[in-house]
């Protein structure tokens, strides 16, 4: 519903602006520049530093601007000799107390006031200051703050920027009056449960509050510019700030008032991108002689690339040929990379990483609604009256998300987890769900028996959304029958009640939104896991309209463009089937190609890729942006594959374990470095821009990809810059078709978005489902135990994830000193029970072992997992948990199940 607009009038001007909007903002937004320090439009009001003091006609004395609403007819004085003199007055009281040193580190809010009220010089002052005698604290524990209290106004925007924006609440005051300062938990910060997102920081209007990284280096002086881009971590696409001194990167900062973040960060996003400029970057490329990886020059790697990749396509043919796209690099860099496959290769054997990630995910989604995108914006998670978060550690892996989350809880929706792991989010849901892993189907089947028995079901949208109607329930009725209460409490182990209290929470719901995630996905039953979910999603109605529906957040910053533009074994750009002939030929004459060239047998996907490059038959591999001896499972069986291959490129900007095997290693940009676009986790396309030059011999993705085709007798285009190529890629994926850079300068843009003057959608099968008769399908299915158990030899399930400060092969993040001093090694969590039964103590060194491999790390006991359950996270190169990990597939989507793998803890050899 949109805000009535009202009509008021300040210092004579009428300006309009919606009913009850803050007076503060609606008058700085019509250019009338209120003082004001305490004052933020993300936080509530507080009044505290009585600056924006103004009269309204009809009220008895001042009135702080931020603390009312405006109104028809309100009559307003801003500014006149009494307001500015007491302006005056306050700034003069609050210097008094204030630390006025000032080393050029931060911009300063409340310096710009004294400046502009004739206060700089002491002697114009009323009050003496007495900041020395105070003697406010200094708090430089922390990584990534320093904390002086001598600079703080206590204006109660750091507090209201923690537990407001953030929903941590770690920041409050200590002790009282003149001598109150801010405190981190019980006191000191490192103490504290900070984890470094830097909000406080990014709100703190003086120095009180400043990034402690490139402090020694920085001055906001000699900053040269200010770079708007997107971040290059997670699939939240948060919209960052990057702040340029001699050619490096000194500060990022969260970009107010843009989707989806409006500002806020995490701590990877803000103190995350130190690995830019590091000392470690890939600078020359390299190629392997006698053995040993040695620098050369771009024609002899380039030559040597031709030769063996054409060789190989000669000899063994075009299938002898795969290559592995990047979550981590642009669209623009992945549309050419699978253009290279496709028209250069010969073969659709191209994937990346998503197939460890949501594939069975999008492949459920697909069949049932026609869509393997999220249907809804990031910004939904806050307004959604219940949001059922299903195999999804949010706060650590999508924590910006997480703030909305968070946010609509504080208002009073509902919240539900299930996850067999404790997340942070599960300490304020109203319920949470812990099932034992592997056992999500018989979980969800009993919630939806449940919802059938009493009647929760929204018959009119099974009538009209749903194929087969009535007719389909009763099939999924006669599914789920056997899945009661009793039966669903011994399989999963979560209690009958606390299962039908989640069913009645969702299902009487005016509107609900599935957070997914690999915690559902990463099972050799990950498919039927998430039919199952959207079955109950389905028969209850909640999709098809605003704040409802399915989203799974990508765990890569450009997971989804990926995808969009073509990097699948399966579609080319905008999920058009390679089988499709009609397509193929329209491809065919976009790319300048005969389309019998264009190959109309799928590809392989990762994991088959790696299988049969073990057996053989794959001969010839080029890896740009991937990392799979980090990331795949059976890491003993993917170096045997790799090891085995007659050719592997490797395109990266750092040296890694894959690169090591690697005949040729070719040095490329970072984000920072280059031009071009992501695709977030809610279908936003957003501009991607160059901040600093790269190092002299690297280059950038696509030109790489453009060199590697003509090198090979291949011309794949004619491009000049990134915005050609997209305008390419809008041709080729139809939901794009409206988009292009010029209309992305501003903001992003959600697909689909058919031309040039469509907006984008927020909110996907408002009127229809992407099917062939635009209803919902319900796919019923069984439960079915896992294939990997307890044993005797085995006797723990081991779970595996992300956290907080590193992000997937932490390639990027381990050389970032602020997230390396939150977490720099690797563990493996125990429920406290099972170290007891085995006389294992919190800190021992361990030895996991599976069937597939061991490794060594180091014992933490938590509660946070469940008996005989164990958790690892997997960005550790020295303790890499996937040399545990099978290579086992779902049927359907091709995933591994990493997220559950029989193995044994024993005490490490000394």
């Amino acid at each position: 519903m949109t805000t009535p607009l009202v009509t008021l009038t300040i210092d004579g001007k009428q300006i309009q602006a919606p009913e009850g909007l803050n007076l503060l903002q609606a008058a700085r937004e019509n250019g009338i520049d209120i003082p004001g320090l305490c004052y933020h439009h993300k936080i509530s009001p507080t009044g505290a530093c009585r600056l924006c003091v103004t009269k309204i006609e009809g009220r008895n004395g001042l009135v702080m601007a931020c603390t009312i609403g405006v109104a028809d007819g309100m009559t307003v004085t801003a500014f006149d000799a009494e307001l500015e003199a007491t302006r005056r007055h306050t700034l003069d009281y609050l210097l008094a107390e204030h630390n006025e040193s000032d080393d050029g580190t931060y911009a300063d809010e409340f310096r710009e006031l004294v400046v502009r009220y004739g206060l700089s010089d002491p002697e114009k002052r009323t009050y003496p200051n007495i900041h020395k005698e105070m003697g406010y604290p200094v708090d430089d524990t922390s990584p990534i703050l320093t904390y002086d209290a001598s600079k703080c106004i206590k204006c109660f925007r750091c507090i209201k920027a923690c537990d407001e924006v953030q929903g941590k609440n770690v920041l409050s005051f200590a002790d009282r009056g003149i001598t109150s300062h801010i405190v981190a938990g019980f006191g000191k910060w490192d103490d504290s449960e900070c984890d470094g997102c830097g909000e406080c920081i990014q709100l703190c209007p003086t120095g009180a509050l400043v990034e402690k990284p490139h402090r020694d280096q920085i001055r906001m002086d000699r900053v040269e510019k200010r770079v708007r881009t997107t971040c290059p971590y997670c699939g939240v696409g948060c919209q960052i700030s990057l702040h340029v001194q001699d050619n490096s990167i000194v500060r990022a900062t969260g970009e107010e008032g843009l989707s989806p973040n409006d500002g806020r960060l995490c701590v990877k996003g803000r103190f995350g991108l130190d690995y830019v400029q590091h000392p470690e970057r890939l600078t020359t490329p390299l190629i392997r002689k006698n053995g040993v990886l040695v620098e050369t020059g771009w024609d002899e790697a380039l030559n040597l690339i031709a030769e063996k990749f054409s060789g190989i396509k000669q000899n063994a043919g075009s299938d002898a040929l795969a290559g592995y796209a990047s979550a981590k690099c642009t669209n623009e860099d992945n549309y050419l990379f699978q253009k290279l496959v496709r028209t250069v290769f010969g073969t659709n054997n191209v994937d990346y990483c998503t197939r460890l990630c949501h594939a069975s995910t999008v492949t459920a989604m697909l069949k049932s609604i026609g869509d393997g995108a999220g249907s809804n914006s990031i910004e939904d998670f806050a307004t959604t009256d219940c949001l059922f978060v299903t195999g999804n550690n949010m706060v650590e892996t999508h924590p910006v998300t997480a703030t909305y989350v968070k946010a609509g809880k504080a208002k009073g929706n509902r919240l539900i987890v299930c996850d067999p792991k404790w997340t942070p989010l599960a300490a304020i849901a109203d319920i949470w769900l812990q099932p034992r892993l592997g056992s999500d189907v018989a979980l969800f089947n009993g919630m939806i028996r449940h919802i059938i028995k009493s009647g929760l079901m929204d018959e009119d949208f099974i009538t009209t959304r749903v194929d087969g109607g009535k007719a389909a329930v009763k099939k999924l009725e006669a599914v789920v029958a056997e899945y009661t209460g009793k039966l669903v409490e011994k399989i999963t182990g979560v209690p009958e009640t606390l299962m039908k209290t989640a069913a009645d929470i969702y299902a009487a719901a005016d509107t609900a939104i599935i957070a997914t995630g690999m915690g559902l996905s990463q099972h050799t039953t990950g498919t039927h896991n998430v039919f199952a979910l959207i079955n109950m999603m389905l028969i209850t109605g909640q999709i098809g309209k605003e704040r409802a529906g399915i989203d799974p957040p990508r765990g890569q910053n450009n997971v989804q463009g990926a995808t969009d533009v073509g990097c699948s074994p399966l579609f080319y750009p905008g999920y058009i089937p390679v089988t499709d002939e009609v397509n193929r030929k329209r491809m065919a004459g976009l790319w300048a190609v005969e389309h019998r060239a264009l190959s109309i047998k799928p590809g392989l996907t990762t994991v088959e890729i790696i299988n049969k490059a073990h057996s053989g038959e794959i001969k010839g591999m080029y890896i740009m942006g991937e990392n799979p001896m980090i990331t795949d499972p059976d890491l003993n069986h993917t170096e045997q594959a790799l090891r085995n291959l007659d050719f592997l490129v490797v395109q990266d900007i750092f040296p890694t374990p894959t690169t090591e095997i690697a005949h040729v290693v070719l040095p490329a940009f970072t984000f920072a470095e280059k031009e071009g676009t992501f695709v977030n986790s809610d279908r936003r396309v957003l501009r991607v821009r160059k901040a600093v030059e790269a190092p002299v011999d690297t280059r950038d993705d696509w030109r790489i990809i453009m060199d590697i085709a003509r090198h090979m007798g291949h011309d794949i285009g004619t491009y000049d810059s990134a915005a050609e190529i997209f305008d390419e890629i809008a041709q080729a994926a139809p939901m794009m078709r409206g988009i292009s850079y010029e209309r992305l300068e501003t903001a992003g843009i959600q697909w689909p978005c058919p031309n040039k003057d469509h907006p984008g959608t927020g909110t996907l099968f408002l009127d229809r489902f992407n099917t062939p008769n635009g209803k919902g399908i319900l796919h019923p299915v069984a439960h079915t135990p896992p294939t990997e158990k307890p044993t005797e030899i085995y006797p723990f399930l081991l779970n595996s994830g992300r956290i907080l400060y590193h992000y997937h092969s932490a390639t990027m993040t381990r050389r970032s000193k602020p997230l390396s001093e939150f977490a720099d090694a690797a563990y493996v969590l125990m429920h406290p029970v099972d170290a007891g039964k085995y006389g294992f103590s919190d800190g021992d060194r361990v030895t996991v072992t599976s069937a597939q491999g061991e490794l060594e790390t180091t014992l933490s006991i938590s509660t946070e997992v469940a008996e005989t359950e164990l958790f690892m996270p997997w960005h550790f190169a020295e303790s890499p948990v996937n040399r545990l990990t099978r290579n086992d597939l779902d049927p359907f989507s091709k995933i591994a199940p990493f997220k559950l793998t029989a193995c044994r803890v024993e005490r490490a050899k000394e």
